[in-house]
């Protein structure tokens, strides 16, 4: 990905060449309403992009043949007018993208903003895309061969890792519709928060599970004493901790109850389908117990939203 940026200069000769040889001409009326075209380079793009798309229709070529990764290590000269591409002599492999396990604990964390919204699964996915985009590469959004662009897939093969070891819930109510913290994925997500980079994705090659991002196994730290629990959950909270006492019975059944989960995630000597079911056992009977409904309800209605948007952007 190093070549990109130094292509940058010949895509900006590139735009000037294409603003002169496309013309978009506004029509006084359409469909009864009026309508203005400014002429902007954008518009002529976006013309040129669909004039291609039905060429391809017509000359019956739907695929590029041009892989992306080849067109990202070619060379472009514009000069005169004249567009010249010069494929590399030697290709290289530049990856696949930003990996599933990097974006786990961004979409944690994006999950407990907006978990009142309770918006559908695609919509947090265009959404958290955004949020993390900058920092994301061209790579990350190449279209699969299914039509679905990578960087979506990712975002929900990182969800289904999550799932599976038990920090989002899985219900017909929730997991088929729309993506919910449970315990765990709200103690990690607050955690999450004290990185002074809250969108912050680390490189794949400090990742220290090929599961679960390092960050995630990390926050067991949170649960060394009872106090540093509440005092983790009170932090997306703060100043409305009042929930913490009314249910602290429950909380402390719902402690005493995690520290056999995450030696579960640890256990080297679990597969990956021993360690789905023994995490989704465990979390059903903690979201099982009496009260926990009732917490949850009141936990998210004290979550201070407004003042994390502020403070995370």
């Amino acid at each position: 990905m190093a070549d990109v940026p130094n292509k940058q200069a010949e895509l900006t000769r590139l735009i000037v060449v294409l603003a002169k040889l496309v013309d978009v001409r506004s029509p006084v009326r359409l469909f009864d309403a009026p309508v203005r075209y400014s002429g902007t380079v954008e518009e002529k793009v976006d013309f040129l992009e669909r004039a291609i798309e039905v060429w391809r229709f017509h000359a019956n070529r739907p695929e590029n043949a041009i892989s992306l990764e080849m067109f990202l290590q070619s060379k472009i000269f514009v000069d005169d007018g004249c567009i010249t591409f010069q494929p590399p002599g030697d290709e290289r492999h530049l990856g696949a993208g930003t990996k599933p396990i990097q974006l786990q604990p961004s979409l944690l964390l994006f999950l407990l903003l907006y978990h009142r919204d309770r918006i559908a699964i695609y919509d947090i996915i265009e959404r958290f895309i955004s949020k993390v985009r900058d920092q994301l590469t061209i790579l990350d959004f190449k279209k699969t061969r299914t039509g679905v662009v990578r960087c979506f897939t990712n975002a929900r093969f990182a969800a289904l890792a999550l799932r599976d070891h038990g920090f989002l819930k899985f219900t017909q109510n929730e997991a088929f519709k729309t993506w919910v913290l449970s315990l765990p994925g709200i103690i990690v997500a607050s955690k999450v928060l004290d990185d002074d980079k809250h969108w912050r994705i680390l490189p794949s090659s400090e990742m220290s599970s090929r599961t679960l991002h390092k960050d995630i196994l990390t926050a067991k730290s949170e649960l060394a004493t009872y106090d540093r629990f509440v005092s983790r959950l009170a932090r997306v909270c703060e100043p409305n901790v009042g929930v913490f006492a009314t249910f602290d019975s429950v909380l402390k059944k719902a402690y005493s109850q995690l520290p056999s989960y995450w030696a579960v995630l640890e256990n080297p000597q679990l597969n990956k389908k021993q360690r789905t079911e023994e995490t989704t056992r465990r979390i059903n009977a903690l979201d099982g117990m009496p009260g926990m409904d009732e917490f949850y309800a009141e936990f998210s209605k004290c979550v201070n939203v407004e003042r994390l948007l502020k403070d995370v952007g």
